[in-house]
């Protein structure tokens, strides 16, 4: 009985270790850090520095295309339920706000245009027409 509850033990141990050692705080750092070529100063290069500037410019224009289409689903959602009651146009707007991409797929192309064959006609006059 011992012998079993030993080896239980360790295989908590052992999966603890590994999850321990999967998701450090140095690895999310090196994820997000702006220059990963930093952290041995003697031996930076030209080269490393140009390559650290197109790592982060490659970081940022990810996280501006993704705000972008969050975006744009918002937009879609706001005009295309604008004549729906006022809890139903924030769910959506919120949905479609966190979702973006997933909204303007799934929702939009394929439930609104494809399945109802409805194309929201967009208003030109205020990008996020919200009325209460």
């Amino acid at each position: 009985m011992s012998i079993l509850k030993n080896s239980n033990t360790k295989k908590v141990k052992n999966n603890k270790e590994k999850f321990e050692a999967s998701t450090s705080f140095e690895d999310v750092i090196d994820m997000i850090s702006v220059s990963p070529s930093a952290s041995n100063k003697q031996s930076v290069t030209v080269q490393d520095q140009f390559s650290d500037y197109f790592i982060l410019f490659m970081k940022y224009a990810f996280l501006v295309g993704v705000l972008t289409l969050n975006f744009l689903g918002l937009s879609v959602s706001l005009n295309c339920n604008a004549d729906q009651e006022l809890s139903s146009r924030i769910l959506s707007a919120i949905f479609a706000f966190f979702f973006g991409f997933v909204y303007l797929i799934i929702n939009y192309y394929t439930y609104k245009v494809l399945g109802q064959g409805k194309i929201c006609k967009m208003n030109r006059d205020k990008l996020f027409p919200f009325k209460v």
